[in-house]
């Protein structure tokens, strides 16, 4: 009782993270059966949001205990939450204190006795009831990067372990049978509020198929058959998410999904993954035609630039929605000003929504310094873990104080004193000579649990169904200054060409340690230019970047209309061959660009 009371609390609390986005959409809940032994494998992209979307998002509800690194359950506080929740410590580098003298041997014993302690967990936890469930993320950490670059076998070793347990006599009342559903958890801009992510639950695997094509009967065998269900693991996660071959090639993606569809908003969360995907098999193909590489280009400068000016391409082209045009003039931007600045005060939307926001600032205070303390600018997955925890705390305690507000003025209705002193005494007279004497403290604790509830609900879904157009209205409104504060500045204050050509490609997010990567991956390093190696830390204003970030829109956007122009004929022609052929379009060549176009094409883009 005790592990599902801690669990639920968390549970409920992981409900109210996910406040941090707009949309959680779910799909593939189908593929998940509603008892019997689970490994869920899972992307890890975004720390302890990830551990609360598999939390709140597996279907019919049932409890995941995760596998956690041991450094965790050394505190003894945050040991005891996480073994009541049902969490399972998982040792890294066991040997690392082994005697020198004897180290092999010790480091083998070691590695040993910290499998045995996990796999002896993992089984009884999957043994629990009719089949509990257990929460792997098999990359090791959590990272960012455009795409997985690498699955560990700890989870394909235990399901093939558990099995041949249960195969062997194990005592079980769950049956014979483990399932390993992998799980993708997409995000159209992780550490972004207010954005928004897809949770795409794969079809299951059926551990048995690779212990009996394999015959597992040695050590060898196992390790053979757990190769081959750690691959097959790692091909159905790629399926599931967004993976680019580099960061160059994701960002003009991103790019290209901006312009072609104005707005990501305007694609469909469920359909966001494909899109972003046949965009990237797009820009990735071996053998392109040559306006593509141009296309390519213009949309990774327009990316740079937008990154450097902190605007987006949705607020820019909402303010200024032709690209073709020659650069607006002062009277225009500020009348853009002028006019959005009365979109965002004047609405009535903003009226309805100040009362809310101002009873949330100090979690919007205590979320912004929360991020600034503790999230490391190295590693993109710890920042929107902060502001939505600390934000949630933050949220809570006026959410208490004002529960408190309203049970004092509820408990001096005079009704409810004359329930206090007929109907509520009358009730707990049955359950004991204490309650009777302690009736109003019953009364007062009933009636501020539910004042802090009712107050709780009604503040935050009336934050939350305001919060995203006002935020949106707001960020335009700051870009329309950048605007007329760059069109009206003098010349003379924009980008020098030195400068222009040090902020024409984004930024890589550094090296992440703790990523191993397989020969195979590997790539070769490349030859950053002098001006990447030796840009400054210190940026220029936004508003500098605005002139040239227009002329670098104009010309993305007749580069990838070009480059669009080009692969009609691949179009047609893949037409021709699909309807002679009867098949789908991309079973022809699926790393072709026309294959790729012609996705697009089914997914809505406008070309």
């Amino acid at each position: 009782m005790e592990l599902k009371l801690v669990y639920r609390i968390l549970r409920a609390l992981s409900d109210s993270a996910l406040d941090f986005y707009s949309e959680v959409h779910v799909e593939g809940a189908h593929n998940v059966p509603a008892d019997g032994p689970l490994i869920v494998v899972s992307c890890h992209h975004n720390e302890i949001l990830d551990i609360a979307t598999l939390a709140v998002t597996v279907p019919h509800r049932r409890p995941l205990c995760f596998w956690a690194k041991s450094s965790l359950f050394r505190n003894p506080l945050a040991r005891a939450i996480l073994l009541s929740s049902g969490s399972i410590p998982v040792r890294r580098n066991p040997n690392s204190t082994a005697d020198p003298t004897n180290a092999d041997r010790r480091a083998t014993e070691s590695e040993s006795e910290a499998r045995q302690a996990l796999f002896r967990e993992t089984f009884r936890a999957l043994d629990e009831g009719r089949g509990g469930t257990v929460g792997v993320f098999p990359e090791g950490t959590s990272y960012t990067q455009p795409g997985i670059v690498q699955v560990k076998e700890g989870a394909a070793w235990a399901a093939l372990e558990y099995l041949r347990w249960l195969q062997q006599g194990g005592e079980s009342e769950v049956g014979g049978r483990v399932l390993v559903v992998p799980v993708g958890i997409v995000h159209t801009a992780k550490t972004r509020y207010q954005s928004r992510m897809a949770v795409r639950w794969g079809l299951p695997i059926d551990v048995a198929d690779f212990a009996r094509d394999q015959d597992v009967q040695t050590d060898e065998d196992m390790r053979v058959a757990a190769r081959k269900l750690t691959e097959e693991i790692e091909r159905r996660m790629v399926e599931l998410t967004v993976n680019a071959p580099d960061w160059d090639t994701l960002y003009v993606a991103r790019m290209a999904r901006d312009m072609l569809w104005d707005d990501e908003r305007n694609i469909a969360v469920s359909q966001f993954t494909d899109v972003s995907q046949a965009l990237i098999d797009l820009f990735s193909t071996l053998n392109p035609p040559p306006s593509l590489p141009r296309a390519r280009r213009s949309l990774l400068n327009y990316y740079s630039l937008l990154h450097y000016s902190n605007i987006s391409h949705a607020h820019l082209s909402a303010l200024l929605p032709s690209p073709h045009h020659a650069l607006p003039t002062c009277p225009r931007t500020i009348s853009l000003l002028v006019r959005q600045c009365f979109n965002t005060a004047l609405h009535p939307r903003l009226l309805l929504f100040f009362p809310p926001f101002l009873l949330h600032l100090p979690a919007y205070a205590l979320a912004g310094i929360a991020e600034r303390a503790l999230a490391s600018p190295r590693n993109e997955e710890t920042h929107a873990q902060y502001k939505a925890i600390f934000g949630m705390v933050g949220a809570g305690a006026v959410y208490g104080v004002l529960g408190c507000l309203l049970a004092r003025m509820v408990g001096r209705l005079p009704i409810l004193e004359a329930m206090a002193g007929q109907a509520v005494l009358e009730v707990v007279q049955r359950v004991g000579v204490w309650l009777v004497r302690h009736g109003g403290v019953v009364r007062d604790g009933l009636v501020l649990v539910g004042s802090v509830y009712v107050t709780a609900k009604v503040l935050s879904r009336w934050h939350n169904a305001l919060v995203g157009a006002n935020l949106r209205q707001t960020q335009r409104l700051a870009t329309a200054f950048k605007l007329a504060r760059g069109i009206c500045s003098a010349p003379s204050s924009d980008l020098t060409l030195e400068q222009l050509e040090l902020y024409g490609s984004p930024p890589e997010p550094p090296f992440n340690p703790f990523i191993k990567r397989r020969p195979a991956q590997a790539a070769p390093t490349p030859v950053l230019p002098a001006s990447k190696k030796t840009r400054p830390t210190r940026v220029p204003p936004s508003w500098t970047f605005i002139r040239p970030l227009l002329e670098a829109r104009r010309e993305a956007s007749y580069a990838l209309s070009d480059a669009l122009a080009d692969l009609e004929t691949h179009v047609a022609s893949l037409d021709d061959a699909v309807s002679s052929t009867s098949r789908d379009p991309t079973g022809l060549d699926s790393n072709s660009p026309a294959a790729a176009l012609h996705r697009l094409r089914q997914l809505g883009a406008c070309f």
